[in-house]
């Protein structure tokens, strides 16, 4: 057992004897049942967050048992969240269990998020599509809680009371009785925990072990399939319509240049960073056109963008809650860099610089803990500007594109705040290998927290074969889905740190993942967003490649660093 299982076996295992001794002491079901210590439900105690174009209400309703309130929400984009946050008066005792009733109707999980005095966030994610239409009681111990982030990974007691709903959907949850119980007061709940792979080390090659000899050829239709998709989404031919449809992401773009340089696709990466790099008009006063200044000031580019014909001309659109979101510029700032030193240095120095300078004026020193990090940019159709706090995945691609550029001071600041926020094996997929791709080999454990959990890795049948694949972070709910992208991450991932069986297995799992497409009589093939709709996935088009896929596919069959702009050659 290594260092990463001691450390997660121990702690799994005092939270287990936390909640059985706490069970032990239950007086009876009708006494537990009784809150100590109610929280407040009039919705003015109760502040509201939703990210970019999402929506949440919050009223105050009658219940059953006397007073709560309704919870009405919008999720738009592949993922996105609703929040809703209490603050306590005085930290209350951690062995004090967070008991709540809750029905729902509509789809996404509950995210419980208990916040401690010194801003340890610890969590629980539930999926709520037709689990809940009846009222549920929960009762939630510190056996069913992992720690997300912040702080450190012990509970000391519920300051700030969080419920998230993420995913994509709508719908309406409802809330009563939300407080304090009595230790011994029932609950349902499973612990949580790391659920380990019994096979997670076994030797040699193969499908158990996660190891494959040699790589699977590229199956150059993948990169045919970005190219019609380039063709054919718009008459100019330059971006690329996310799903084979009109949703032109400045994410998805980024990635589709970078593979397309990567290929030695010089002309179709020119025609995406061309795009942007002609969208710098200072004079522009069109708040909602994609246009990198607003009325003279920097600002970025936007999520999302929508090509319309206003006036007899063509203008795209940023949509009307979408950000300029700062990790959408460091995947463009990677893309220009990539370009330099694939084609040479000089085409692109002013957009370049334009990013570079925008994205330095947004970072801070961080107010209460080592480093710094860049801020989030312009929110909800620049009605706001940053969040309080960091973005972590953002700020894995800031440290990645400082390190590249030898700003080396800014790079390890950035690094320290991250390294003192993060922590556990309960984060998003992405915080583990997009920290490797970042880090480079010094970081290779971080693999083994997707790698050996069975929270993280699914095995599922497609076409009567096995596949091996992960989800996009720690669910134990979800045993036969798969996050297309995330495979990719994992093959890359493996190849930065130089574990090339590794990084072949999973690049190999893509393959059987690919599915013919025709796209202007052409033939194609590419790769949907998951691999079914399981999860909060209804969204999806299965029989419709996905941009970010297709870009993943290619990172990994050319063993290449999308980050770091460098590729394995053994």
């Amino acid at each position: 057992m290594n260092g990463f299982q001691c450390v997660v076996a121990g702690a799994c295992l005092a939270f287990a004897v936390a909640g059985c001794q706490e069970l032990k002491r239950m007086p009876s079901e009708t006494d537990g049942s009784r809150g100590l210590s109610e929280i407040r439900h009039e919705p003015g105690q109760w502040r509201t967050n939703a990210e970019g174009r999402s929506s949440v209400l919050l009223t105050q309703v009658p219940t059953p048992h006397g007073q709560g309130f309704e919870v009405r929400y919008k999720l738009v984009g592949d993922f996105s969240y609703v929040e809703l946050r209490h603050v306590l008066s005085e930290a209350k005792p951690p062995e004090l269990p967070l008991r709540f009733f809750m029905k729902a109707s509509g789809g996404g999980d509950l995210e419980i998020k208990l916040e401690d005095a010194d801003h340890s966030v610890f969590g629980r994610k539930l999926p709520m599509a037709d689990q809940y239409r009846e009222w549920t009681e929960f009762v939630v111990y510190t056996n069913h809680i992992e720690h997300w982030w912040g702080g450190d990974r012990s509970f000391s007691g519920l300051k700030e009371l969080a419920f998230a709903i993420s995913g994509r959907g709508e719908g309406v949850v409802w809330f009563e009785q939300i407080g304090l119980a009595v230790p011994g007061t029932p609950s349902s709940l499973a612990p949580a925990g790391v659920r380990f792979d019994p096979d997670r080390e076994l030797p040699g090659i193969g499908f158990r072990q996660r190891r494959a000899a040699e790589m699977i050829s590229e199956d150059p239709l993948v990169l045919e399939w970005l190219k019609q998709v380039q063709d054919a989404t718009t008459p100019e031919q330059q971006l690329l319509g996310s799903m084979e449809n009109q949703q032109l992401q400045t994410f998805n773009n980024a990635l589709a240049a970078n593979a397309f340089i990567v290929k030695g696709e010089k002309g179709r990466a020119e025609r995406i960073l061309d795009f942007f790099a002609a969208a710098t008009d200072r004079a522009n006063t069109d708040p909602r056109l994609q246009n990198f200044f607003l009325n003279g000031e920097a600002r970025g580019f936007f999520q999302y963008a929508t090509r319309k014909i206003e006036d007899g001309r063509v203008v795209y659109r940023g949509e009307e809650m979408s950000d300029r979101w700062m990790g959408d510029l460091f995947w463009l700032l990677f893309a220009y860099h990539h370009y330099d030193r694939a084609f040479g240095p000089g085409r692109y120095e002013e957009i370049k610089g334009l990013l570079h300078d925008l994205l330095v004026s947004w970072y801070k020193e961080s107010p209460d803990g080592p480093g710094g990090f860049v801020q989030h940019g312009w929110r909800r159709g620049d009605r706001q500007l940053h969040e309080a706090a960091g973005h972590h995945e953002g700020n894995v691609d800031a440290y990645a594109y400082f390190k590249l550029i030898g700003d080396v001071e800014r790079a390890e600041k950035i690094r320290a705040w991250l390294e003192a926020s993060l922590g556990g094996y309960n984060l998003p997929l992405d915080l583990y290998t997009w920290r490797v791709l970042a880090y480079g080999p010094e970081a290779a454990e971080l693999m083994n927290v997707p790698d050996y959990d069975l929270r993280f890795r699914k095995t599922i049948k497609v076409n009567g074969r096995d596949v091996a694949g992960v989800w996009h972070g720690p669910d134990a709910n979800i045993t036969d889905n798969i996050w297309i992208d995330g495979v990719g991450h994992m093959a890359c991932g493996y190849f930065a740190v130089g574990d090339i069986e590794r990084g072949n297995f999973y690049a190999n799992q893509l393959d059987a993942l690919l599915m013919d497409i025709e796209i202007n009589g052409v033939a194609t093939r590419g790769l949907p967003y998951t691999v079914n709709r399981k999860g909060g996935y209804d969204w999806v088009e299965l029989d419709k490649g996905f941009v970010s896929a297709a870009a993943w596919y290619i990172f990994a069959k050319n063993k290449s660093n999308p980050m770091t702009l460098e590729r394995r050659h053994e």
